[in-house]
């Protein structure tokens, strides 16, 4: 019980208050108990013993196991009975083609809801607001199977006096409702409004559409949200600088305005936004390692490597350590200028081709058997 309410207090109190020194002696004492649970698991319990993995002798994060971020792709990594399953997360998979599936059980459900309401309080602030959604309001609908995209509405969804869904799909296309969009506009331009949308749709269904049509939108008041599919815009030389500048002249607002936020469906609740200096940082409840591309040693500031996210969210999977296929740049600890304490760091791409082996052999070898 002791362990539950620590996660409780380290997830609901406000974030970005912990000194990172002891915020990595609170996430381990966690961890390591979370990981002797995980071993119930015969997928997980093997990879352990595989790599000699001795839990009371994990002194640090970087010593925690960590899980390749594709091996959620080919495999069903539960630690928990499959009967208290609720529901399934699939991920974008634009880049495979094959979705990660994350199994979630009631209590990781409510701790990842809980997880990122808590950090974006932060940035957005306790007041509900009206919602504007660049995206189609099918995407949202309950079920129990859910996208990444409907995942993320969802949970800015929380932050909402209203939600209104502006785009329609049309022959397997995207389309903005324009009419919506312009009574949207004239209702709330005086509002402070949210605006959430995933990063590609917003640039090639929104900005550019409206860029073409030379329509100007006054919303001055707008906290602009957006995730994902930032591959896509780096394959086009779109730079974050760009399309801050075209996205935030579209609304009629400054560029401060416009927050990326980047996470990932494998650690849902756990979310990096932009603080207005341009830097992600990481909430108190979970920790980012930057791991260096050839020996995965844990980087120092200003250098770039492999992030792994940590985090101690989840009791139905294994998402203490996860290893993304994303390049980072760590930029310091607890002394970035907007005030947030912790590690802060900086987005860079995705890796071209990443193949982390060993893990995916273990679970290959456990399955054959079963």
């Amino acid at each position: 019980m002791e362990i539950q309410h620590l996660i409780e207090d380290m997830v609901l109190n406000d974030q970005f208050q912990i000194f990172q020194e002891k915020k990595e002696s609170m996430l381990l004492y966690i961890i390591k108990e979370q990981l002797e649970l995980n071993k119930i698991n015969s997928n997980i319990k093997s990879m352990y013993k595989k790599f000699s993995v001795d839990i009371p002798k994990i002194s640090k994060l970087t010593e925690i196991p960590f899980i390749p971020v594709n091996m959620f792709k080919n495999f069903q990594l539960l630690t928990c009975n499959s009967k208290d399953i609720i529901r399934i997360l699939n991920s974008s998979s634009t880049t495979s083609g094959i979705p990660s599936k994350i199994y979630l059980d009631r209590i990781t459900s409510i701790r990842q809801s809980q997880g990122l309401i808590s950090t974006l309080k932060n940035f957005l602030g306790g007041k509900r607001k009206p919602l504007l959604v660049l995206d189609t309001e099918s995407i949202n609908r309950s079920k129990e199977v859910l996208s990444a995209r409907g995942a993320a509405i969802r949970g800015v969804s929380n932050f909402a006096s209203s939600i209104t869904y502006v785009m329609d799909e049309k022959e397997n296309n995207l389309v903005i409702d324009l009419p919506k969009l312009k009574k949207f506009e004239y209702e709330n331009r005086n509002n402070e409004i949210l605006i959430y949308g995933f990063t590609y749709i917003i640039w090639s269904k929104f900005v550019r559409e409206l860029e073409k049509r030379n329509i100007k939108l006054s919303l001055p008041k707008v906290k602009l949200l957006h995730s994902g599919g930032w591959k896509k815009l780096i394959a086009e030389s779109v730079v974050k600088e760009e399309f801050n500048r075209r996205t935030a002249g579209i609304f009629g607002t400054s560029e401060e305005n416009i927050m990326d936020f980047y996470g990932m469906v494998e650690q849902l609740g756990v979310v990096f936004v932009d603080c207005e200096h341009g830097y992600k940082h990481v909430p108190d409840f979970s920790d980012v390692i930057i791991r260096d591309f050839n020996t995965l040693d844990e980087v120092k500031s200003g250098q770039r490597g492999i992030i792994e996210v940590i985090s101690i969210l989840g009791s139905s999977y294994p998402s203490q350590g996860i290893l993304t296929e994303d390049i980072g740049e760590l930029v310091g600890i607890d002394d970035c200028k907007c005030g947030r304490r912790g590690k802060y760091f900086k987005f860079k791409s995705r890796m071209e081709k990443a193949e982390i082996r060993g893990c995916g052999d273990t679970f290959a070898e456990e399955e054959n058997i079963k």
